[in-house]
Order: C-alpha cells, then sequence, then structure tokens
C-alpha cells in the first residue's frame, strides 16, 4: 500500500468535506477528471475536466444536495498511483435522505490526483419519507 497515495486521497476526503477549494485544486494535476458523479448526472455533467472544474462541482453540490457526507471507510492500493477507496454516501435531496455504499478509484501522478472516478453504488438503507 503506498502510504503517500492513502494520505492524499484522504486530504482530499477532508478538503471536499470542507468543500475547501484551494485544498482541493492544491491536491490535483491541472488535467483532473472526474468521472460519473452522482452530482453531475442531476445536472447534465458526466465529467469535470480540469482543476478549475472544481469550482463547478463544489457548486453543483451546493445546488444540487440538501446535504452530502462522503465517507471513506477502507483503502486499498492494488499498484503505485492507484488507490481504491469504499464507504459511505450520506445524501439528502427535496425531502429524501439515503445513505448509500459507494466506491472511489482514484489515480496519482507525480503526487497529484490526475482522476476520480465514482463506482457504482448499492443502497444500504433509503428514508423516502420527504421532510414535513
Amino acid at each position: 500500500m503506498s502510504a503517500e497515495d492513502t494520505a492524499i486521497v484522504k486530504q482530499a476526503f477532508a478538503a471536499f468535506a470542507a468543500r475547501d477549494l484551494e485544498g482541493l485544486e492544491a491536491l490535483s494535476c491541472v488535467d483532473l477528471v472526474v468521472t460519473k458523479p452522482p452530482t453531475g448526472s442531476a445536472v447534465g455533467q458526466e465529467r469535470y475536466e480540469g482543476r478549475s472544474a472544481l469550482a463547478q462541482y463544489l457548486s453543483d453540490v451546493a445546488r444540487v444536495w440538501d446535504r452530502l457526507d462522503l465517507q471513506a471507510e477502507t483503502f486499498h492500493c492494488p499498484r503505485p498511483g492507484e488507490v481504491l477507496v469504499a464507504g459511505l454516501v450520506a445524501a439528502r435531496r427535496g425531502g429524501v435522505t439515503q445513505e448509500l455504499e459507494a466506491a472511489w478509484s482514484w489515480t496519482i501522478e507525480g503526487g497529484k490526483i490526475s482522476a476520480v472516478r465514482i463506482l457504482p453504488t448499492v443502497a444500504v438503507w433509503g428514508s423516502a419519507t420527504p421532510a414535513a
């Protein structure tokens, strides 16, 4: 397991939780690509390309979700420069709250994040009870 690559990914999760654009940009390559984010799918954006697209991504997160919390639980580095993460996503939108299993594939090049791919998820539990 590459401790350095894992540390970078953990820093990215912390920066996302804080909605820290500057922190995310500092961790990312100029040509970063984020693919298959559910947030993007909700606004017709299947990928976010370039470090400058992180501002749009965080703006879309704020617009789409009432709450979006990512909880990274396990980290696996099958080869240098690749970090696979499994965890949970707690999301609230339109009065519906869901907790979903989640998985992410991160590519690290030269100490920077070059790609993040959100992998298919399975519902763990969901509350379809609309807010009053």
